[in-house]
C-alpha cells in the first residue's frame, strides 16, 4: 500500500538513495535530461542569431547597446552618444609606427682609481695647449665639474698617477675619446643608475627612451652616427644645467639647437627632411610668444615631439599632442561631430597647421571664393575611405571649412550660421569698445562699462572656443550671451558720450554768457568812465 492508499505495482521495486529515501524515477531524470538538451539547443540558437560573427564582432559590439538591464549598462553614468553611421570606412590619418628595435641595456659607470681629490687629467690637459686648456675651462665650470665628475668618470684611466703610462693605461680601463655610440652609453651608465641619479634629482629613463627616439631607431637600425646623440644637445665638457639660460636646451633656446641640424640641407637630404620648418616657426603664434616675448609656456620643438624620444611629425603622440596643452579645447573637441569620426577624424593641425599655427580667426571658415572641390582631399579614390592627411592641409589656405564641405551641403550652412553668429558678437564687442574709447577720450569715467565689456569678452571666447564643438547651439548661446553684454556696454558708453556732448555744449554756453558779461561790463565801464569825464569838464 502506498502512502496514498494505492496498492503499489508487484515486481518493481522503488528506487531509493543511500539514506533510504525514495529517488527519482527513471523516466523523470530522462525528461530532465531530454528538456536540458532541448533548451541548450533553443539557447545556443537565439544566441547565433543576436551575436556577431567574429568577423562583424566590432561592428556588432559597436551597433547594439547593452540592455538597459544588464550590469555594463547599470554600470554607466551617461547615456553614451548615437554613433554616426557612415557610408564608408575609416583609416587612421596617421603612419603605422615600425616595430622598434630595442636598444642596448645600461652598462656599469666606469671603474677607476680615486683618492676623493686628484685629478691630474686636468692639471696635465690645461698645461698642453689652448685648446685643451680651454677645454678643462669649460669642464671646471659644468655642472658635472662643479659636482666631483672628472675625467675618468667618462674616458677611464687613474686620475691618481701623474705618469701617462699609468693615467692613460687602456689595459687598465682607458678609453679615451669614446665614438658617438659609446658616448650614449657612457652617459648611460651614470644617468640610468637610480643611486647616482636620485641625490640630484634627475630621471633615469632618458637613456632608455633615446633608443625608442626617431634618432635612436635610426642609430639602431642603419648605425647612421649623423644622427642626434647626448652631446650634440648638452654639450661634451661644457653640460650646463637644464635650468641655464645660457645651456642650449633651456627652452628659449631649444629652436636654434634643433635647427643646427634640421635648418642644414646638406644633413637633411638623405632623410628628405624639409628644412625650413624653424624659420616657419619663428612666425608662429608659438614661436612668436616662446622667442620675442619670453612666454616660458609656449610650446618649442621638444614640446610637440619630444626631447630624448623625439618622434616624428606623423606619430601618434605628436598628432594628437595639441591637448595636453590646450585641454579645455581638447574636452570640446571630443564633444563635436568630427570626433565621433575617430582615428580619420580632422585634428587640431587640419585646421590650425603645425610649424605655422596662428592666431585663430573668422578666416579659417571660408575661402575667399568657393575651392574647386577634389574628392582626393579626404577620400582615398581607390578604397573609398575616408582619409585626413597632413600633407593635405599643408597650405595655410586649404585649412578651411569649405576645404572639405560644399556649399550646396548642410553642414556648410551650418558652419556659414556657426560664422554669422560670431562675426555678430564680435562686431558687437569692436562697437562697444569703440564707443568707450570714445568716451574715455572726453575725460569720462568708463569702469563701469569697462567691466560690463569684459563680461562681453568672456563670454565671446567661450562663444569661439564653442566652435570646436561643432555644435551652432553651443556657440549661438553663448555669442548671444556676448552680443547682449556687449549691447549693455555699449549703452552705458552711449550714455557718458551724451552726457559728455551735453556738458560740453552747457560750457559753451556758459562760455558765451561769461563773454557777453565781460563785454557788457566793459561797456558799462566806458559809459562811466565817459559820464564821469564830461561832469568833470
Amino acid at each position: 500500500m502506498s502512502r496514498h492508499g494505492r496498492m503499489s505495482r508487484p515486481g518493481r521495486a522503488r528506487r531509493t538513495d543511500p539514506a533510504g529515501r525514495p529517488g527519482v524515477p527513471l523516466w523523470a531524470r530522462a525528461f530532465f535530461i531530454v528538456a536540458c538538451l532541448v533548451g541548450s539547443l533553443v539557447v545556443a540558437g537565439v544566441a547565433s542569431a543576436q551575436d556577431p560573427s567574429p568577423s562583424d564582432a566590432g561592428a556588432g559590439a559597436a551597433a547594439s547597446p547593452a540592455p538597459s538591464g544588464s550590469p555594463a549598462a547599470s554600470a554607466q553614468a551617461t547615456p553614451t552618444p548615437v554613433p554616426v553611421v557612415l557610408p564608408f570606412e575609416l583609416i587612421a590619418p596617421t603612419v603605422a609606427p615600425a616595430s622598434l628595435v630595442p636598444g642596448p641595456t645600461p652598462m656599469a659607470p666606469i671603474a677607476h682609481p680615486s683618492d676623493g681629490q686628484s685629478n691630474t687629467c686636468a692639471d696635465c690637459h690645461a698645461s698642453v695647449s689652448i685648446r685643451q686648456e680651454r677645454i678643462t675651462d669649460e669642464w671646471k665650470a659644468s655642472v658635472h665639474g662643479q659636482n666631483g665628475i672628472g675625467c675618468a668618470d667618462c674616458h677611464g684611466g687613474d686620475p691618481t698617477s701623474d705618469r701617462m703610462g699609468i693615467a692613460m693605461d687602456r689595459q687598465a680601463g682607458f678609453i679615451g675619446r669614446p665614438d658617438r655610440i659609446e658616448t650614449i652609453k657612457v652617459c648611460g651608465s651614470c644617468h640610468s643608475d637610480p643611486n647616482i641619479m636620485k641625490p640630484f634629482g634627475l630621471p633615469t629613463d632618458e637613456f632608455a627612451k633615446y633608443w625608442t627616439s626617431v634618432h635612436g631607431q635610426q642609430l639602431l637600425k642603419a648605425q647612421d652616427t649623423q644622427v642626434a646623440i647626448c652631446i650634440d644637445c648638452h654639450g661634451s665638457h661644457d653640460v650646463k644645467k637644464t635650468s641655464d639660460p645660457t645651456a642650449k636646451v633651456y627652452s628659449f633656446n631649444v629652436p636654434d639647437l634643433c635647427a643646427t641640424c634640421h635648418s642644414d640641407q646638406a644633413k637633411m637630404a638623405p632623410y628628405g627632411i624639409p628644412t625650413d620648418q624653424y624659420d616657419i616657426y619663428k612666425e608662429s603664434v608659438h614661436g612668436k610668444a616662446l622667442l620675442t616675448d619670453k612666454d616660458v609656456r609656449a610650446p618649442s620643438c621638444a614640446s610637440c615631439h619630444g626631447s630624448h624620444d623625439a618622434k616624428p611629425p606623423t606619430d601618434t603622440t605628436v598628432v594628437n599632442v595639441c591637448g595636453s596643452c590646450h585641454t579645455a579645447t581638447e574636452d570640446l573637441y571630443k564633444q563635436s561631430r568630427h570626433a565621433e569620426l575617430g582615428a580619420a577624424a580632422p585634428r587640431c593641425w587640419t585646421c590650425h597647421g603645425t610649424h605655422d599655427v596662428s592666431q585663430p580667426s573668422s578666416a579659417l571658415f571660408f575661402h575667399p571664393t568657393p575651392p574647386d572641390y577634389q574628392c582626393s582631399t579626404c577620400h582615398n579614390l581607390e578604397s573609398k575611405t575616408l582619409r585626413i592627411e597632413t600633407g593635405r592641409f599643408k597650405d595655410a589656405a586649404d585649412r578651411r571649412c569649405d576645404t572639405c564641405h560644399h556649399p550646396d551641403s548642410d553642414i556648410y550652412a551650418q558652419a556659414q550660421a556657426i560664422h554669422d553668429s560670431l562675426t555678430t558678437a564680435q562686431s558687437a564687442y569692436d562697437d562697444a569698445q569703440a564707443r568707450i574709447d570714445q568716451a574715455a577720450g572726453l575725460g569720462m569715467i568708463v569702469s563701469d562699462a569697462d567691466v560690463t565689456l569684459a563680461d562681453a569678452k568672456t563670454s565671446l571666447i567661450k562663444a569661439q572656443a564653442a566652435v570646436h564643438t561643432t555644435k551652432l547651439t553651443l556657440v549661438d548661446a553663448s555669442a548671444k550671451d556676448a552680443e547682449d553684454k556687449a549691447a549693455k556696454a555699449a549703452a552705458i558708453a552711449q550714455a557718458k558720450l551724451d552726457d559728455g556732448i551735453f556738458r560740453r555744449q552747457a560750457m559753451v554756453v556758459v562760455v558765451i554768457i561769461v563773454l557777453l558779461n565781460a563785454v557788457a561790463l566793459f561797456i558799462v565801464k566806458k559809459w562811466i568812465e565817459r559820464r564821469r569825464e564830461g561832469e568833470a569838464a
